[in-house]
């Protein structure tokens, strides 16, 4: 019984301190929790600001703060507010945990009256690096069991030592609520403090999997299963500087092959500035270009 009890404790302590640097985030209507990073710098999620809406920060209703938007990613859902003065105390993150599954976890947000809430499960399931719907790589798979209740998404998913593992969300993995690590936080925050986004990568070209012949494999001796086809090249684009036309068949880009990973993938190791070289073929023969790497547009408005 004493085990049990001295379980509880901690874990009470735990949510206890590390709610000293979780914040309620409000965006119009709706409400998120939030990391404080530094004294006016609040970490949440992407998709929890809506658009055009007042955003206030705060962990009690008698000092609520107003924020402004740094910047966002929702590539990896991950967003920056500056506050008009502190509020709580900048988190411990942990930098480099040694995850196992079944460790215990807990998750700890604030509803949209400021009041500290948390969840308790453990780790169900870990790998290394994986790619987002949106194509943006995440240092780690983080996968908590545990309820995220409604605004426990921008909070913070806590582990044994009482550090930050990573910041919650429900929207990078549908139906299942992930963390994002501190290797990506401390990544993309770096990127947003200094342009408020996060530029992706960009090539122009509209491409399409396509099954390579076997008859083209045996005289050309070539390996790959499946190219891309190019259907469209963007005018004054990468890769139109570079020469690639409209019914070339790309075999690889760089050190990744279209036959072994989808070209979000691909794209995803790729940074604006970048070289890189592209082989393919054209009229039945090799080729080989050599590319920069363009910064997407970005939407206007």
């Amino acid at each position: 019984m004493g085990t049990w009890s001295q379980l509880s404790s901690e874990l009470s302590e735990a949510v206890q301190k590390v709610g000293e640097s979780v914040v309620t985030v409000q965006a119009g209507a709706g409400t998120a929790s939030g990391i404080v990073l530094d004294d006016n710098t609040v970490l949440t999620t992407a998709h929890s600001l809506s658009e055009q809406s007042k955003l206030r920060a705060f962990q009690t209703p008698d000092h609520i703060v107003d924020a402004t938007l740094v910047g966002r990613d929702y590539g990896s859902d991950l967003a920056l507010l500056r506050t008009e003065s502190k509020l709580g105390t900048a988190a411990r993150f942990q930098a480099d945990p040694q995850l196992a599954v079944g460790q215990l976890v807990v998750a700890i947000g604030r509803t949209w009256r400021g009041k500290l809430v948390a969840s308790a499960g453990i780790l169900s399931g870990l790998m290394g690096e994986w790619n987002t719907h949106r194509g943006k790589k995440i240092e780690a798979f983080i996968r908590p069991d545990l309820t995220l209740y409604r605004g426990f998404s921008g909070g913070a998913l806590v582990g044994a030592d009482q550090k930050i593992i990573g910041m919650n969300s429900v929207a990078l993995r549908r139906g299942s609520p992930l963390a994002v690590p501190y290797t990506t936080v401390q990544r993309i925050t770096a990127i947003l403090r200094e342009k408020g986004y996060v530029p992706g990568p960009y090539l122009g070209l509209g491409l399409q999997p396509l099954r390579v012949p076997e008859s083209l494999k045996q005289n050309l001796n070539l390996t790959e299963q499946v190219a891309a086809l190019v259907v469209h090249v963007e005018s004054a684009s990468p890769a139109e500087t570079a020469g690639v036309m409209v019914g070339d068949v790309l075999l690889a880009l760089g050190d990744s092959h279209f036959g072994e990973e989808r070209t979000v993938a691909i794209l995803s190791r790729l940074t604006p500035g970048q070289k890189a070289s592209i082989i393919g073929l054209r009229g039945g023969q090799r080729f080989t270009s050599n590319l920069v790497i363009g910064e997407r547009p970005r939407p206007r408005g």
